[in-house]
């Protein structure tokens, strides 16, 4: 069986990689995307203990997971997460640490894949991300031979450094001022990806 032949569309020419082979995709390269944004209710305290990032804050039990079914040991992962911190801390050294986590059991185990820092010190706010490097199903412990059926990708945080609850993420439904603007996205933004 040939490679399917990919044409621009609607029924364009060929698309070929460099020197006119026929395409093939790239390492890194998206197959699929899952994602999400999530407004909280309000802005809420980072935990001194890492927690789960939930759209009610932390440690709830509706914590935002994003999910790809039937992921495959020889492909590649990799994820993000975004959000917005503010700081009522005196200390310069005040940090938030944020965490990638993955599960390949349905849920019920995660492993840290990916931890850093973001020192916020006395700035009123600043943005903040996070990213899982690319990975192979393999390095994750995907087995084809026993295959799962979901890879589940969830975020913590935790206040490292600074005063308990002067650290807080800012994920707003409605902004302030004068006239509001409602129905935000909010800025917590994740998202997982499967790639060649």
């Amino acid at each position: 069986m040939s490679d399917p032949i990919l044409r621009l569309p609607p029924s364009g020419p060929p698309i070929k990689n460099a020197g006119g082979a026929g395409f093939a995709p790239g390492t890194g390269a998206r197959l699929r995307l899952v994602e999400t944004t999530s407004p909280m209710t309000g802005s809420l305290a980072v935990p001194v203990v890492p927690d789960v990032i939930c759209p009610d804050g932390f440690g709830q039990t509706d914590a935002i997971v994003l999910t790809l079914p039937t992921p495959k040991q020889g492909l590649k992962y990799r994820a993000r997460l975004a959000l917005d911190l503010l700081s009522a801390s005196t200390l310069t050294s005040a940090q938030v640490v944020l965490y990638l986590d993955v599960s390949i059991d349905g849920g019920t185990t995660y492993t840290n894949r990916a931890k850093v820092s973001h020192v916020i010190g006395t700035t009123p706010a600043r943005a903040a991300e996070i990213r899982m490097p690319l990975l192979t199903g393999a390095q994750l412990g995907i087995n084809d031979n026993t295959p799962p059926a979901s890879i589940k990708l969830r975020a913590r945080a935790n206040n490292q450094v600074g005063e308990v609850g002067a650290l807080l993420v800012s994920s707003l439904g409605s902004s302030g001022g004068g006239t509001p603007v409602t129905n935000l996205n909010g800025t917590i933004a994740m998202e997982l990806e499967e790639c060649f």
